[in-house]
């Protein structure tokens, strides 16, 4: 969902919704930067999925509440997006963290200097821009079987052996919205030598 939608539908109330194909359920946004946290998660490796569950309140009260989980390779992660990361005494950073573990979860608190750094705010965003772009059934078997037989490769490289008839960057990045392939968004500024990886 762009911007400006999203910006409306804050302004009515009507919650709007996060979804990819790592999500269990369509996640209600609460602002952007947690907009922008979750379509970085979508693009991360290391995330297996994106869920709702009971967790403990990092603000304490109410004592629970639904919480965004990040399921990834290293464990189950109750995602806190906030503006500015809060300040906690070690009592309370401690008391948090077993009522956390008690659940199952640890805490991964993301704030807007977090979320907003650079190459990979840009990158993020350049991926999600072509959400919507149309990829026809034979550039996605070019492309998927391409990856298959070479590996990893850039998208310039990727372009060239896959021959699509789409534009292949943007292709990339709608593909990897659907979590088909996996692009790096963490090395430099998004392009065609942007490295492109199966799943």
């Amino acid at each position: 969902m762009h911007g400006q939608a999203l910006h409306k539908q804050f302004l009515h109330n009507a919650p709007p919704l996060f979804l990819s194909p790592k999500c269990t359920v369509a996640i209600p946004l609460e602002n952007f930067l947690q907009r922008d946290a979750l379509r970085e998660a979508s693009l991360d490796p290391a995330v297996c999925a994106i869920h709702y569950r009971t967790a403990p309140n990092p603000y304490g009260a109410p004592p629970e509440l639904k919480g965004v989980v990040l399921r990834r390779t290293d464990g189950d992660f109750l995602l806190d997006v906030c503006r500015v990361r809060p300040h906690r005494s070690l009592a309370a950073s401690a008391r948090l963290a077993e009522q956390l573990a008690a659940s199952g979860l640890r805490l991964l608190e993301r704030d807007a200097a977090d979320i907003r750094r650079e190459p990979i705010y840009s990158n993020v965003n350049e991926v999600w821009s072509h959400e919507h772009y149309p990829v026809s059934i034979l550039d996605r078997l070019r492309i998927g079987s391409t990856l298959c037989e070479n590996g990893p490769q850039t998208i310039q490289e990727l372009g060239q052996r896959a021959r699509p008839d789409c534009n292949p960057l943007s292709a990339v990045c709608a593909l990897s919205c659907e979590g088909l392939l996996t692009v790096d968004v963490h090395e430099g500024a998004f392009g065609k030598r942007t490295m492109v990886r199966p799943i």
